[in-house]
C-alpha cells in the first residue's frame, strides 16, 4: 500500500470547504506544516543515503560511535509536524463550519 500524506492543497481544500481558507491563522498553519513535511522528507532522503552512525574523536585519539545527527532530528521534526497538524485541525473545527451534506431528499421536498 502507497503512503500518502497530506499536502497544502489538500490542506486548502478541507479549509475551504469548512470556509476558513482565507483565516490568516489557518493559512499560516498550514504554511509551517507544508515546510516541515518537506524538511521530513529531506531528513528521510538524507538518512537513506547516508549511514546511521558518525564517529567522534577525542584529543586523545579515542573513538566514539554516535547515532548521525539526521536520526536524532528526525523524531524533532516529525513531532513538531504532528502538533501543528493538531492546531490546523482545531482551527478548522472551531473556527469553520462543516459542510452541508447533500441530502436529495430534502432538495426535493423544497421543490414541492
Amino acid at each position: 500500500m502507497a503512503k500518502t500524506r497530506t499536502t497544502y492543497d489538500d490542506l486548502l481544500k478541507m479549509a475551504k470547504n469548512y470556509g476558513v481558507d482565507q483565516n490568516a491563522l489557518f493559512l499560516a498553519a498550514a504554511k509551517q506544516y507544508d515546510l516541515q513535511q518537506k524538511v521530513i522528507e529531506m531528513l528521510k532522503e538524507g538518512i537513506e543515503e547516508g549511514d546511521l552512525t558518525t564517529q567522534k574523536t577525542y584529543l586523545k585519539g579515542e573513538k566514539n560511535d554516535y547515532a548521525a545527527p539526521l536520526v536524532k532530528e528526525l523524531p524533532k521534526h516529525s513531532d513538531a509536524a504532528n502538533r501543528t497538524a493538531g492546531i490546523i485541525l482545531d482551527i478548522v473545527t472551531k473556527l469553520g463550519k462543516p459542510p452541508a451534506e447533500d441530502n436529495s431528499l430534502e432538495l426535493d421536498l423544497d421543490e414541492i
